[in-house]
């Protein structure tokens, strides 16, 4: 049965129906509160364009009021309801489409002027759609008109006060979706959402409710996530507050937020508005509204961790040191306590832990990496993100792909998210603290705004100087972390070390060290070469840190030898061609040595020579950095 078919019964029924996208969203450009209609021809012409459309239905001009009841965020309009003693009288109903409420239709009394509500009474999960709402139709054809009984006394949601009006603006708001154009429009959507579940819980007046509300709704203008970040701020404001008078002074609140930013934004995409200076003039409107906040008044939160004083949650966190230190063996035994929920802190149980692998090949490290950790892959609880552009395998890129790894987290319930190597995936220059941040920033908000643990993998520079200055790139990598975990290895003994050597959250200070082991299994497939990894043994706290390590072997690249495996090491690490003195400058040594150990490694196969000068990796250049890097020369 087609939805087409669906929307023409229900017109014959005498329902106003419109067509909202296949996704259950509102059409953008289509006024749903004007445009729905019950003719047939027009009907079909809004199918004839996309068959797959959904159904939605004005509840005012069909002269109905729809209760609509929730199983979803914490809420349970079945037992609202119950809990309440409120009868639901029998009349036409039907399951909704995520199969955890029902729609009960019924019959809007004649000459009253009705609008919509949620959470109806202070009950969760109970909402009322009349007069200016719409509900999405969930239901099957209709063979004949059916019979609506009465709507009861308790479902009538009165109009006053010219509720309906801001009713309407901010329920066509909250199911559509902003559209964001570049990483700083992310940045401001992921910035809201996470703000909106930390809104205030009580001290602010009606008056001052709208400059709370206002960055939220210009933020949530450009992503996702739109109804879920009204909702957490709603919640919160109204948590000790459960009059509804509270609940419709939030809602008239936020619907003048959204007229007020869409006016600005009118404002400032009209040419004649444009200003000739970036200069803001005195006095001229930007939406933005500075506001102090007493300490006295901020509730002090506890610090959760995922791994103790090692990874918090709700945040980002950076593990850096050379090549073949062991950084990705050791998480991966970190990773198996976590996701079994033996590691010490504050996850409550197993759970989940989503990976980017930039470097290592699945099938020939990471799963027999995991599995030599005592990883147990049957569990499923260790999901690897890839990416598909047009059906062929592409690499993730943060800035373009953060909505869908949002979006993965909450499907798969993950409070852990590791990005190795995590200069993969960042476009422009890995090197610039502007380009960092513009990458990086976005992901810090949202492990804040979904309470999980962010892993970077990054590896170090060779070269003299602290744990912090031997990060690769700028000084902005290891601002923006919470928690660095400094990986070494001694190489007069094999002993590695791991300290935290940076912890915003913790005094503790950490260091642990640990040896590596070969593993050698029987090839599962039965036959051919056996698999061979490694594993993390003998992982104790100690007392000596890497920085002791690192301090007793006096320059890092003491030798001719080593620089050039620094020199071969960082341009593999990069996607980009580079230059002698690109690479001198990274590496903190003379361009004219870097020059000739450049030469050599080239001579030896182990780089490839690029024109004008310049070197790159064997597994070659990414066409978009580099196109980037160019650009900013």
């Amino acid at each position: 049965m087609s939805n087409l078919d669906i929307a023409l019964s229900l017109v014959r029924a005498g329902f106003y129906v419109f067509p909202l996208t296949p996704s259950g969203k509102f059409l953008q450009g289509f006024s749903w509160d004007t445009g729905a209609s019950r003719s047939p021809k027009e009907v079909r012409a809004w199918w004839a364009k996309e068959a797959r459309q959904r159904i939605g239905i004005h509840c005012g001009r069909s002269g109905i009021v729809a209760v609509d009841l929730d199983r979803k965020h914490g809420k349970d309009g079945f037992k609202s309801l119950k809990a309440a003693g409120l009868d639901l009288p029998r009349t036409f109903h039907y399951t909704s489409r995520s199969g955890n409420g029902e729609h009960h239709i019924y019959r809007a009394p004649e000459g009253e002027q009705l609008t919509i509500d949620r959470d109806l009474n202070g009950m969760p999960g109970v909402d009322i759609r009349s007069g200016i709402g719409m509900i999405a139709y969930a239901g099957t054809k209709l063979t004949r008109k059916p019979r609506l009984a009465p709507a009861p006394e308790w479902a009538l949601v009165h109009k006053k006060d010219g509720w309906d009006y801001d009713a309407a603006d901010l329920e066509a708001w909250l199911d559509a979706e902003g559209t964001a154009t570049d990483p700083k429009q992310k940045a401001k959507a992921a910035k809201a959402r996470r703000i909106a579940t930390i809104f205030p819980e009580d001290g602010i007046a009606e008056p001052q409710l709208l400059g709370y509300v206002t960055p939220l709704v210009s933020g949530l203008m450009w992503g996702s996530g739109r109804r879920e970040s009204y909702e957490a701020a709603r919640a919160r404001y109204t948590n000790d507050y459960p009059d509804p008078k509270y609940l419709i002074a939030f809602d008239r609140a936020w619907a003048k937020a959204i007229t007020r930013v869409e006016a600005d934004q009118q404002k400032s995409n009209s040419p004649a508005a444009q200003p000739r200076s970036k200069a803001k003039r005195a006095g001229e409107s930007t939406g933005r509204k500075l506001i102090l906040v007493d300490l006295d008044d901020v509730e002090e939160e506890p610090v959760y961790w995922a791994l103790q004083d090692v990874f918090p949650l709700g945040t980002l966190s950076i593990m850096s040191g050379l090549g073949d230190v062991g950084k990705s063996t050791l998480l991966a035994t970190w990773a198996k306590q976590i996701m079994e929920g033996s590691a010490e802190g504050d996850l409550d149980g197993p759970t989940a832990i989503l990976t980017a692998v930039g470097e290592d090949d699945l099938g020939r490290v990471l799963k027999p990496r995991m599995r030599a950790a005592g990883y147990d892959s049957s569990t499923r609880r260790f999901r690897v993100i890839t990416i598909t552009s047009q059906g062929h395998a592409t690499s993730l890129q943060i800035q373009e792909d953060l909505d869908d790894i949002r979006q993965a987290v909450i499907d798969t319930e993950a409070r852990v998210l590791i990005l190795d190597p995590v200069i993969s995936y960042v476009a422009g220059d890995p090197n610039k603290p502007k380009d960092v941040r513009e990458a990086m920033d976005p992901v810090r908000d949202l492990a804040t705004e979904l309470n999980i643990a962010v892993i970077c993998i990054l590896h170090h520079k060779k070269g003299q100087g602290t744990a912090a200055e031997k990060l690769s790139g700028a000084h902005a990598w290891r601002d923006i972390a919470r928690s660095h975990i400094f990986v070494v290895k001694d190489e007069e003994t094999g002993m590695r070390y791991a300290t935290v050597e940076k912890g915003n959250y913790t005094g503790a200070r950490l260091s642990f060290s640990f040896e590596t082991e070969e593993v050698v299994y029987p090839n599962p497939k039965g036959r051919g070469k056996p698999i061979k990894t490694a594993r993390v043994i003998n992982l104790q706290q100690s007392t000596t840190t890497a920085h002791d390590v690192m301090a007793k072997q006096t320059g890092m690249v003491s030798t001719n030898s080593e620089l050039r495996q620094a020199i071969v090491h960082y341009i593999d690490s990069q996607r980009v061609s580079l230059s002698p003195s690109e690479v001198a400058e990274a590496l903190g040594e003379d361009v004219r040595k870097v020059n000739v150990y450049l030469d050599r490694a080239w001579k030896s196969g182990q780089i490839k020579k690029a024109a004008r000068g310049a070197y790159h990796s064997l597994a070659g250049v990414d066409i978009r950095a580099e196109r980037a890097k160019k650009g900013e020369k």
